[in-house]
């Protein structure tokens, strides 16, 4: 029977996503101001915040919106070091330590460098995981078969003649492979409300508990179905392997 070479896919993967994966980020880097267009998706994240009083203006603005107080958190967000921008956080009340309590009412304000509020967009969000997809496509057409992973892992996409993939077939295959995850993609981006982005604050606040576990359950038991299963059922012949018609071997 086909070998599953779960250990090799599994090191593979996760080379390539955390390669590829920065190389769109700093693709992307230049073209951020930290004010309207932000990044967003850098592996390592950090972000630092101090207390500043509210002007009257600003006050006046957030009683408006439901939340009375006289200070605020003004922190400034860095991906991979890149200054990503700056969120004015105001809370209806604190716990005993200082910190923003569980239960306060929040409400987050982004700014740009004159301190002016705006409406920013996140472009490594959304252009990360396509960008990866495209290159991990080309990259098994050009290296016939193979990514940086699997040439790391000495493993090899081929087609079931032993064939090396031909760019319709690299495509068709990561297509299929990462549908789940597409779908979950196009979830997100079409009706937010949906996203895990945004399942998992509602699931911290306790509100919709049933809708958010339910998405959440349905998003495990497909990954599980669709990446999983096969090693054990099938030993290691994926399904995006057999509806594509390729398959993994080892490399010389």
């Amino acid at each position: 029977m086909e070998s599953r070479h779960f250990l090799r896919r599994l090191i593979a993967a996760v080379i390539d996503i955390i390669l590829l994966s920065q190389l769109v980020f700093y693709m992307v880097a230049p073209f951020a101001d930290g004010g309207h267009v932000r990044l967003s998706g850098g592996i390592y994240q950090s972000v630092y915040c101090q207390t500043v009083p509210l002007t009257p203006e600003s006050q006046s603005f957030f009683e408006d919106k439901g939340v009375s107080a006289q200070n605020g958190s003004l922190c400034k967000a860095y991906q991979n070091g890149i200054f990503a921008g700056s969120t004015l956080l105001v809370s209806s009340h604190t716990n005993d330590q200082g910190d923003i309590a569980d239960d306060a009412v929040t409400i987050n304000v982004a700014l740009d460098a004159a301190g002016q509020q705006v409406s920013p967009v996140f472009p490594v969000a959304y252009l990360q995981p396509v960008l990866v997809y495209l290159l991990l496509v080309l990259l098994t057409f050009l290296l016939k078969g193979q990514t940086i992973g699997k040439k790391i892992t000495k493993i090899r996409v081929v087609t079931v003649n032993g064939a090396a993939p031909n760019l319709l077939q690299a495509g068709l295959r990561e297509t299929l492979k990462f549908a789940p995850a597409i779908l979950l993609f196009l979830i997100g981006v079409f009706a937010p409300a949906y996203s895990l982005e945004q399942a998992v604050p509602l699931l911290q606040k306790g509100e919709n508990i049933a809708l958010v576990l339910g998405f959440l359950g349905a998003a495990t038991f497909i990954y599980i179905l669709w990446w999983v299963a096969p090693m054990l059922w099938w030993n290691g012949a994926m399904p995006y392997d057999r509806l594509g018609k390729t398959k993994l071997v080892r490399a010389p």
